[in-house]
């Protein structure tokens, strides 16, 4: 076992039986007419699933690329109002990973891997695994097996955690043998929902889907990739060992689309780029990029959605080899229909700097931002670009940006950075301090939280003073570890 697994399973260990004495002694748990809220309340699983993504994030690369953080937002939420989940408050996270992998934990958290984008053919099949883990959530599948694992050793509570968090940063070998001897059966069994849970998903997300005006077949033939996937690799894909697939399963999800008619699948121009990147990410190397990209063009058809985006990753490529003016080619012949797409226009603002036409960059930017006004893409880089201009302004967008975001590492690096060169020095530890917490780094964004402090006094600056007081004690009484 690697020395990470080792040290998630002993803080896991120490949280489990911890978690389960304050469980017992906390007072007055809400009622919420089952007895899963007596064992963990809401609002408790909003405060464990928090804990946990900072756990994640310090162990996992993510993916914090604006378009496929936005994507991932806005495909939840074309499911949320369909769902059967109460929350509101959601968080996401994308692992840089080529693994099948998505998941659900308490709280509202739900996190895909990017290789997810290389199995899904379409949004309809990327929802259907959505609305799936939206289904473990709604039905409080988490507290359940607290429920269950009360009436069994506490060590089933202690590993279950640390299990999740282990599978998904790629070391599922490490959540299966955390423990050995008498317990190892009790760790496999606690890894998984049950069969039973597994089918109440699989029902409930396809409501989901049908509710949402998605196409229900989705589910079956999601479920058929993710099985096709497990035959080329020496171990099943991570997602079928957390949520163990069966023909059945399959079958039953086919039953139950057959009644209902067939809906056009959805596949945007975003999708189609994010599952060009995952390709060129993990599937094609450095050098021969270039070719495959080309091939993919020569075989897509004319002006379809297909040709725009490979187009795209085509004019991304050529931008990243410092080649400006055939990128331009490419990006401008994009078909009519995505030329005013955010993306196309943030990569045309990129090369227009890359050809010393910063004049025509802000023309251009401030058109889309026109067009686009809360576009996290287009409003980053405006940031971007502000702060090797105007960076008073750009602290500006950034803070707003920020606020608008709370709980996204990216945007508080990036106002640490821009913040520095501006001289707001209380600010800049703040944010660093901010960006420090989201990643799991406790000790570290204290001492920063505390330095900003300390340069809020000095400037004399009392409405700084007064926030980073009051996230100076939000950070200091919160729990640093799963125990």
């Amino acid at each position: 076992m690697t020395p990470v697994a080792r040290t998630l399973l002993s803080l896991s260990i120490g949280f489990g039986l911890s978690f389960q004495s304050s469980l017992l002694a906390s007072p007055e748990l809400p009622s919420l007419g089952d007895r899963a809220s007596s064992i963990v309340s809401l609002q408790q699983e909003h405060e464990l699933g928090r804990l946990w993504l900072r756990q994640l994030r310090s162990q996992v690369d993510t993916i914090d690329h604006p378009l496929a953080t936005t994507f991932l937002h806005d495909v939840i939420f074309r499911l949320v109002p369909h769902s059967e989940v109460s929350l509101t408050d959601f968080e996401f996270v994308i692992i840089d990973s080529r693994e099948l992998n998505a998941f659900a934990v308490p709280g509202g958290i739900i996190g895909i891997n990017y290789g997810l984008l290389l199995h899904a053919r379409d949004e309809d099949e990327l929802s259907a695994v959505l609305a799936h883990e939206l289904a473990h959530i709604s039905q409080r599948h988490f507290a359940r097996r607290l429920e269950q694992a009360e009436r069994q050793q506490p060590i089933a509570i202690a590993t279950l955690l640390a299990s999740i968090l282990l599978i998904a940063s790629n070391n599922p070998d490490a959540g299966f043998a955390g423990l050995v001897g008498s317990q190892a059966a009790s760790i496999q069994n606690q890894l998984a929902y049950s069969r039973d849970w597994e089918r109440e998903a699989d029902r409930i997300g396809m409501r989901t889907l049908i509710n949402a005006g998605l196409d229900p077949n989705a589910m079956s033939s999601m479920f058929q990739q993710m099985l096709l996937a497990s035959r080329y690799s020496q171990r099943p894909p991570e997602f079928l060992l957390t949520h163990p697939m069966t023909e059945g399963r399959i079958a039953d999800a086919a039953d139950r689309a057959e009644t209902r008619s067939r809906i056009n699948r959805t596949r945007s121009f975003e999708f189609a780029l994010l599952q060009n990147d995952a390709r060129l990410r993990y599937q094609v190397t450095t050098d021969k990029q270039h070719q495959y990209v080309i091939e993919q063009l020569t075989n897509a058809p004319e002006t379809s959605l297909d040709l725009a985006a490979w187009r795209y990753s085509l004019a991304n490529y050529l931008r990243q080899q410092g080649n400006p003016q055939d990128a331009m080619k490419e990006l401008n012949s994009i078909p009519a229909p995505w030329q005013h797409h955010p993306v196309v226009i943030d990569l045309h603002v990129q090369l227009l700097d890359q050809l010393g036409q910063q004049g025509e960059a802000d023309t251009q930017l401030q058109q889309g931002i026109t067009l686009h006004p809360e576009n996290l893409v287009l409003q980053l880089r405006h940031a971007q670009r502000l702060k090797h201009t105007d960076t008073q302004q750009a602290v500006h967008v950034l803070r707003h940006l920020c606020h608008q975001h709370p709980t996204n590492p990216m945007l508080w690096h990036e106002l640490a950075d821009v913040a520095h060169r501006a001289h707001q020095t209380a600010l800049s530890h703040r944010a660093q301090a901010e960006q420090l917490f989201l990643n799991g780094r406790h000790a570290q964004a204290l001492r920063q939280m505390e330095v900003a402090l300390a340069e809020a006094q000095k400037n004399g600056d009392f409405q700084q003073m007064a926030v980073i007081r009051t996230r100076l004690h939000a950070i200091s009484i919160s729990p640093t570890q799963l125990r």
